[in-house]
């Protein structure tokens, strides 16, 4: 079955509404997901950002973020990761240790970053304790950077490892000092190309 797809004017019709400040619904969102040119959202965007912030639309926002990668010991071999080295594979695999994260971390701090992103994948002993005592030492240290990590499959891991449930998982890791998660991507693809990748 084939779905229509909006016509131009109509797309326009709905960016401009969103540009002036109206609303659109989650279909015409959907729409413009599906359908609209990325240069029309994008200049949509920035219509909504110079009306909101009226008087200093020149200025535009950004983070200073550091990804620190923690391990690339990983078991779930994604086909398309570069990244990863088997957990026997030890002439490939390395895990950084504490004080060098902190170390990374006070290299960000010093040059104004703001947000850290730890990523490392599906370490076989990682589970929820490892998260909690990094994140907890990363925010004793320096409360001040906001930790911005892991995804979905990430997080099901560690819950699998320290046979938790996945809420209890994200309780404890955000009690820790995880502020915000930062997905990964492919959880959001449909079954069948998340299987044919992973």
């Amino acid at each position: 079955m084939s779905r229509s797809t909006p016509e131009h004017s109509e797309l326009t019709a709905v960016l401009d509404r969103a540009a002036a400040g109206g609303r659109i619904t989650p279909e015409e969102a959907l729409d413009l997901y599906r359908d609209a040119p990325l240069h029309a959202l994008g200049a949509a965007a920035d219509a909504v950002r110079r009306r909101r912030y009226a008087g200093t639309e020149h200025i535009a926002t950004y983070i200073i973020e550091r990804n620190i990668n923690y391990t690339n010991v990983c078991v779930t071999a994604c086909r398309f990761c570069a990244f990863y080295a088997a957990p026997k594979d030890t002439a490939r695999g390395w895990t950084r240790d504490l004080d060098d994260i902190l170390r990374r971390c006070a290299e960000t701090v010093e040059l104004g970053g703001t947000q850290i992103m730890f990523q490392g994948g599906h370490h076989p002993d990682y589970g929820v304790e490892y998260y909690e005592r990094h994140f907890a030492a990363i925010k004793k240290e320096f409360p001040q950077l906001v930790i911005h990590s892991l995804g979905a499959s990430e997080v099901e891991h560690m819950a699998r490892i320290s046979e938790v449930g996945v809420e209890e998982a994200i309780t404890r890791i955000h009690a820790a000092g995880l502020d915000s998660f930062a997905g990964a991507g492919a959880e959001l693809l449909p079954a069948r190309p998340r299987k044919a990748i992973a």
